[in-house]
């Protein structure tokens, strides 16, 4: 997929849609997991999309609960698909 298209799509997320995408996965977020989502999305998403996700992950592991960053974790390996 077109890493522009993906780039645009995470510049506009908000906590509402991290929310509600959590839930769809059956994670629980408070809203600060929720925000911190959302600002590493914005400050990293270059990065990200080249393909240093894991460490990004990594490095905010003691700020996410265990369920919500082991469930992170699941979560980036089935969709790094898309970025590589």
């Amino acid at each position: 997929m077109n890493k522009n298209i993906i780039k645009t799509y995470a510049m506009m997320i908000d906590r509402e849609k991290v929310m509600n995408f959590a839930k769809g996965e059956g994670i629980v977020l408070t809203e600060d997991e929720a925000d911190l989502f959302v600002s590493t999305i914005k400050e990293n998403c270059d990065d990200i999309l080249d393909g240093h996700g894991l460490e990004i992950i990594n490095s905010k592991k003691g700020l996410l609960s265990e369920e919500a960053y082991d469930k992170l974790i699941e979560l980036f390996y089935k969709y790094k698909k898309f970025i590589d």
